[in-house]
């Protein structure tokens, strides 16, 4: 893996360079809106702001995401690791290059010498929102039901892609607020492959677990849905039964 670089969109490269921001300390310096406290782990931190560029006549919205020594260790980098950002935007690569929509990634580079320093930049989903707050805008009628359809299909062609979300809570996945429907992934740091039809059922049981707005009719929406896409050998009812299993456990004093 490169120790030095700095890639930016072509698309919005001319945008980036109007603002100075065309080379990795522009960016790593860059006036940024945090939504968060960093998170201070792995012997480094990490941290996540909302850039905000003029383009013309409007203002374009990135999250810019800052890591110094925020590091994972993999089979092929055991004792230092590689930057946490950079595993997302593999990930990321992975889905899109398996037709499955996710972050635009912008902009991403790596600084490493006596400290190792990334950036990854991705395009806001301005006219997306949340599966929480979909699922109160649209509470019943057909809109809620092709977009509960869609999602378990979004899950299942993710799982028939050999690939596991790893953290799909409902704040993870986002809606299209207009225009034709549309899904996205968000927030692949945790993203795995999967060589097993049980590796799939902690994305489901998640999913359900944490989407308390979600009636027996939408679950049963979802199931439909995935059913669809996913290649595992489930029948509705062995596959639902199988994600209960893992709720009820969750639930219990031993499950947390």
């Amino acid at each position: 893996m490169k120790k030095h670089f700095f890639e930016l969109e072509p698309a919005l490269a001319p945008l980036f360079q109007s603002h100075g921001l065309d080379h990795f300390s522009a960016c790593w310096e860059a006036d940024i809106a945090l939504v968060d406290e960093p998170n201070r782990a792995r012997g480094g931190w990490s941290e996540v702001g909302v850039l905000a560029l003029q383009d013309e006549s409007r203002e374009r919205r990135f999250y810019l995401k800052r890591q110094e020594n925020f590091n994972c260790q993999t089979l092929a980098n055991p004792l230092h690791g590689i930057p946490v950002a950079l595993r997302e935007r593999r990930n990321i690569q992975r889905l899109v290059e398996r037709g499955i929509a996710t972050l635009d990634v912008v902009c991403c580079g790596r600084e490493y010498s006596a400290v190792d320093r990334v950036i990854l930049i991705t395009e806001a989903l301005d006219n997306f929102c949340s599966m929480e707050d979909w699922l109160l805008r649209q509470r019943d009628g057909e809109t809620r039901k092709t977009g509960l359809l869609a999602l378990g299909r979004l899950v299942g062609r993710l799982h028939a892609a050999r690939m596991k979300h790893g953290c799909l809570y409902p704040k993870h996945v986002y809606f299209s607020l207009s225009g034709p429907l549309e899904l996205r992934l968000i927030d692949l740091e945790k993203c795995k492959g999967i060589f097993r039809r049980k590796g799939c059922l902690r994305d489901m049981e998640t999913l359900l677990r944490h989407s308390p707005l979600l009636t027996p009719d939408d679950q049963q929406l979802i199931y439909a849905g995935y059913m669809e896409a996913c290649p595992y050998a489930w029948t509705a009812k062995t596959l639902e039964a199988a994600v209960k299993t893992r709720i009820q456990a969750k639930r219990s004093p031993a499950g947390g």
